[in-house]
């Protein structure tokens, strides 16, 4: 969705309790130059987010990189990028 893309995780944590966590990326248009495809991820994919927890502490961030289960390292052309 136009500005800028969600992506919407279950993660498990230590105690076996899963939290719903949602990571901003870039714009979609953004994400197709990063080499995204609307097929990469399907739900029940388990991935790795690099990102920036939000200055509230909740389960919120801005994504900087998704590692997907094949190795693939897909940037989320986020405005955190260069930092």
């Amino acid at each position: 969705m136009n500005p800028h893309a969600w992506l919407f995780l279950d993660v498990k944590g230590d105690d076996g309790k899963m939290t719903p966590w949602r990571f901003e990326m870039g714009a979609p248009n953004a994400l197709l130059r990063a080499g995204w495809s609307k097929s990469d991820i399907k739900v029940g994919t388990a991935v790795t987010v690099s990102g920036f927890r939000a200055r509230s502490g909740g389960p919120v961030g801005n994504a900087f990189q998704v590692r997907l289960p094949d190795g693939r390292d897909l940037f989320a052309a986020s405005s955190l990028k260069d930092k």
